[in-house]
C-alpha cells in the first residue's frame, strides 16, 4: 500500500517558503512610462515625435515621465492601487527601454535619480509600493561593456560576459546570442560569475539607495537558475519583504520552490480569461476546471502571490479582445479581483483603452476620458476596495459551475465572498469577517447594495 501511495503522491517540504505579506492583498497597476502622463513641462522635449493620443509606433516617443506618475498618485490611490509595476526606466535609446545601456542611470527622457527618489517617497506616503523591471537576460549593444567587446574582441575583459561565436561580435552576421533574434539586444551570460555579481549589485543598489519594493524579472525563464538563487538571497538580505516576480509564460514550477521567485506573471490566468470571456471556447464548467487545474500547479503560498493579469504591454488589450464590451471587461475584472493572487491592472484599463498587439497596446492614456467615461472606472474602484477583505486574501477557494454560471467562493471564519460569472456580466455578494457587513455588486450596472 505504501509503495502504491509513493507512486501516486509527491509531498514536498520546502523550508523558508516565505513570501511578502503585503503583496497578497495588493492591487498592482502596470505603467508603460512613455505613454502614461507628461508631468515635467520644462524638460527638453526635442525627442518627442508624436502628438499625445496619436497611435504609437515602434520608434515613437510620447513624452511620459516620472513627474507625470508623481502627479497622478492621488488618482491611483483613489482607484484603489497599492503597488505600481513600472516597465524599464533605465537609460536606453528606445521608447520601451528593454534594451538597457546603463542600469545605474534613469533615462533622461523619464527624469533624474532625484525625481525617481521623490516618486518612491511620495508613493510610499500614499501607501503604494514601487516594483521595477529587471532586464537582466539581455542589454543594449550600446552598453559600455558590449562596446568594449566590439572594439577589442576576445581581448576585452568583458568578452565572456556575452555568448559570441568568434573573436568579435559581428551584428551583420548575428554571431552572438541575442534576444528574439534582435542583434541590438545581445544576451548576457548569466552563468558567468562576474555578470552575476554585476547584476546583483544593480538589484541591491536600487533597493538600498531608493527603497524600491521589488523586481519584475524580464524573460526570466531564459536566465540561469543559479543566478536567480543568488539573486533572491541577495535581494531578500537587502530587503526581506521585497517581491520577486518572474516573467514566465508557462508552468514555472522549477522556479517557484522558495529559492528563486516569489511568483510569476500569471499568463495562464490570462489565457483562461480570454478563452472564457472573449473567445467563448470554455463553458462555465470547463473554466472552473481550468482555473482549478492552474491552482494545483503550485503551493498555496505561491498561488496567493501570483500576479494575475488580463493584459500587458506584451499582449492585445483585453477590452479589444472582448469586442470592446465593458460588461465583459468588468466581469473579467471581478474574477481577477477575487481570484487567489494579486491582480494587476494595465494602465488605461479603467477607461476602456483599446489596442492590438504592441505597440498598439501601448497607447497614450486619454486623461480626458477620466472625466467623461466614468462608469467602468467607478465600478472597478468598487472592486479594488474589496481586496482588503481577508476572505479574499487568505480564504479557501471553491470553483464550480452553477446553473451555467461560473462561481468562485472564498471564505474564512465568518467572511465569505461569492462571484457568479454569466454571459455578459457578473454578480457578487458576501460578508466581511472584520465587520460582519454585507455587500453586493453586479455587472451590468455594478452598484453597491450594501457596504464593503
Amino acid at each position: 500500500v505504501s509503495e502504491d501511495l509513493s507512486e501516486r503522491f509527491l509531498f514536498r517540504i520546502i523550508p523558508g517558503m516565505n513570501t511578502p505579506k503585503w503583496a497578497r492583498g495588493a492591487v498592482f497597476y502596470q505603467i508603460f512610462v512613455d505613454c502614461f502622463f507628461c508631468g515635467n513641462t520644462k524638460k527638453d522635449r526635442s525627442y518627442i515625435n508624436m502628438e499625445w493620443g496619436a497611435l504609437p509606433t515602434p520608434k515613437s516617443f510620447a513624452g511620459g515621465d516620472l513627474c507625470g506618475i508623481i502627479e497622478k498618485l492621488d488618482y491611483l490611490k483613489d482607484l484603489g492601487i497599492t503597488a505600481i509595476y513600472l516597465t524599464p526606466i533605465f537609460r536606453s535609446i528606445s521608447n520601451h527601454k528593454y534594451d538597457t545601456m546603463d542600469y545605474m542611470q534613469i533615462d533622461p527622457q523619464f527624469g533624474t535619480k532625484e525625481e525617481f527618489g521623490e516618486l518612491v517617497r511620495m508613493a510610499h506616503a500614499h501607501g503604494i509600493r514601487i516594483v521595477l523591471d529587471a532586464v537582466f537576460n539581455h542589454c543594449s549593444m550600446q552598453m559600455q561593456q558590449f562596446c568594449d567587446v566590439m572594439e577589442k574582441g576576445a581581448e576585452s575583459p568583458y568578452y565572456d560576459w556575452f555568448l559570441i561565436d568568434g573573436a568579435y561580435p559581428v551584428p551583420s552576421r548575428a554571431n552572438y546570442e541575442c534576444f528574439a533574434e534582435c542583434t541590438y539586444m545581445p544576451k548576457l551570460d548569466t552563468a558567468n560569475r562576474e555578470v552575476q555579481e554585476y547584476l546583483i549589485g544593480i538589484a541591491c543598489y536600487w533597493i538600498r539607495e531608493y527603497g524600491i519594493d521589488g523586481w519584475r524579472l524580464d524573460v526570466s525563464d531564459e536566465v540561469s537558475h543559479v543566478f536567480w538563487r543568488r539573486f533572491r538571497e541577495a535581494v531578500k538580505k537587502e530587503k526581506a519583504d521585497a517581491v520577486i516576480i518572474g516573467e514566465n509564460w508557462h508552468d514555472a514550477y522549477p522556479y517557484l520552490r522558495g529559492d528563486q521567485y516569489d511568483s510569476i506573471m500569471n499568463y495562464a490566468f490570462t489565457k483562461a480569461c480570454l478563452d472564457y470571456f472573449a473567445r467563448k471556447t470554455f463553458d462555465a464548467k470547463q473554466m472552473a476546471e481550468k482555473l482549478s487545474s492552474n491552482l494545483m500547479r503550485n503551493m498555496e503560498p505561491v498561488n496567493r502571490m501570483m500576479l494575475n493579469l488580463l493584459d500587458s504591454h506584451d499582449t492585445h488589450r483585453f477590452y479589444s479582445e472582448v469586442g470592446e464590451n465593458p460588461d465583459r471587461l468588468l466581469a473579467a475584472l471581478a474574477l481577477e479581483m477575487v481570484f487567489p493572487g494579486a491582480p494587476c491592472i494595465y494602465y488605461g484599463t479603467e477607461i476602456c483603452t483599446p489596442g492590438g498587439y504592441d505597440p498598439d497596446s501601448r497607447r497614450c492614456f486619454d486623461w480626458e476620458k477620466v472625466h467623461t467615461d466614468t462608469d467602468v472606472r467607478k465600478k472597478l474602484t468598487e472592486l479594488t476596495h474589496i481586496r482588503s477583505c481577508t476572505a479574499i486574501t487568505d480564504g479557501n477557494v471553491e470553483l464550480a459551475a452553477e446553473n451555467g454560471m461560473l462561481c468562485e467562493a472564498e471564505g474564512r471564519g465568518r467572511g465569505r465572498i461569492a462571484v457568479h460569472q454569466y454571459d455578459g456580466g457578473a454578480e457578487a455578494a458576501g460578508t466581511l469577517p472584520e465587520s460582519g457587513q454585507q455587500g453586493a455588486f453586479c455587472s451590468p450596472g455594478i452598484g453597491s447594495s450594501g457596504s464593503w
